[in-house]
């Protein structure tokens, strides 16, 4: 029994810690091998699927026409997704460069985007959320890469809003800035491991139709790889995102995620070959693979520990930490005046994710598919 808990403490520390810090020494003997140029110019395409976006499809569109200049060439495609308020009248109306499609019914993201796909002309396609915003050099900061062949996609930063920013906000945020360390020091080894919905841009002949059920970000990004591409992380492409402060609509968007990206796992399972795709192998295990699988190891390390209760009193007291922890978050869900206690939200975050992780998992073993929903939003 000490072996198996030992399995599951090590597994997780690597998870947790030992990825990052295995990234960062490889980054250090690596060579930056970076060929950005800003002296071109692209057929740029910005594809953004829309479910009653009213109240942001304008500032939206305003905000993509912002990254214009002399260099680019900017068509931006707008997918109403069966809205029932008038995004779509709104998008047609604020400039000669947006192409509106409109679904009559509410089809799902994945069907809305896949027609976008279709539609698109630029030899570049930039994909966005309807209420992520851009800083004006965003799009000059992600085409830059592809200068460079070998570079198939560029996925940008996202910075949370402070704007109204509640306990699960600064948690997001926290957990954003960590995860793009990762993909600075990924890029520098074996290439971004995948790109996230907000801000990221692929070559148009790279796309393709995205399975039901899948994760549309996960999939076009990680199909640059199979395609003998590089994908690369560019931090100064920035977009701004709000986050929800209310914790079941949190819950139910990491559920959702976890779901259709272990689905889109499994569909590219053949790039966990290390002996074909190297370093973004052990990259795509530990980010994605092994990430997803922490609750699996946090109860099988809870376990362990209680089954080793009488064999020292190291296991004693480090069972008693794990019941501290998680009955600190659970008092925190229970009484939310709970969460100004300084460092109490910590636990709670990290608990409440992996449990929305273990629901994914599950759903996807229950043959649950996710193709319609709508954006998470406090004002909805």
């Amino acid at each position: 029994m000490d072996a198996i808990f030992w399995f599951f403490f090590g597994a997780l520390v690597f998870s947790f810690v030992g990825y990052g810090v295995l990234l960062v020494l490889i980054g250090f003997v690596t060579k930056n091998k970076s060929k950005k140029s800003y002296a071109n110019g692209y057929d740029v395409s910005f594809l953004v699927c829309a479910h009653n976006e009213s109240a942001v499809i304008k500032e939206k569109i305003e905000n993509i026409n912002l990254q214009t200049n002399d260099k680019h060439k900017v068509e931006i495609i707008i997918v109403s997704d069966g809205s029932t308020d008038n995004t779509a009248e709104l998008a047609r109306s604020v400039a000669d460069n947006v192409t509106v499609l409109e679904a009559k019914d509410h089809i799902g993201k994945l069907e809305a985007l896949n027609w976008g796909l279709s539609e698109c002309k630029g030899e570049i396609i930039v994909f966005s959320d309807a209420n992520s915003l851009f800083p004006e050099a965003t799009l000059n900061e992600l085409v830059s890469h592809f200068n460079d062949e070998s570079v198939g996609g560029v996925c940008g930063q996202i910075v949370v809003s402070s704007e109204k920013q509640g306990w699960i906000g600064k948690a997001e945020s926290i957990y954003w800035r960590y995860d793009q360390a990762l993909k600075i020091a990924e890029t520098k080894v074996g290439g971004a491991v995948s790109a996230q919905g907000s801000v990221y841009a692929i070559r148009r002949e790279l796309t393709s139709p995205v399975l039901e059920g899948c994760a549309d970000d996960f999939v076009l990004s990680v199909g640059v790889v199979t395609k003998g591409k590089k994908l690369v992380f560019e931090p100064n492409a920035m977009t701004y995102e709000h986050v929800t402060n209310k914790v079941y609509k949190e819950f139910d968007r990491r559920v959702r995620s976890t779901e259709m990206g272990w689905r889109g796992l499994m569909l590219f399972k053949e790039l966990l070959n290390p002996f074909k795709y190297g370093w973004y192998s052990l990259q795509l295990f530990s980010h994605k693979l092994l990430r997803r699988l922490n609750p699996v190891l946090l109860i099988g390390l809870l376990l362990s520990n209680a089954l080793l209760l009488d064999e020292h009193w190291f296991y004693q007291a480090f069972l008693a930490c794990q019941v501290v922890f998680y009955a600190i978050a659970l008092l925190t869900m229970l009484f939310p005046f709970l969460r100004k206690v300084p460092g109490f939200n910590i636990p709670t975050f990290f608990v409440m994710g992996h449990a929305a992780m273990a629901m994914g998992i599950i759903n996807v073993c229950r043959g649950k598919k996710v193709s319609k929903w709508k954006p998470v939003r406090d004002d909805a």
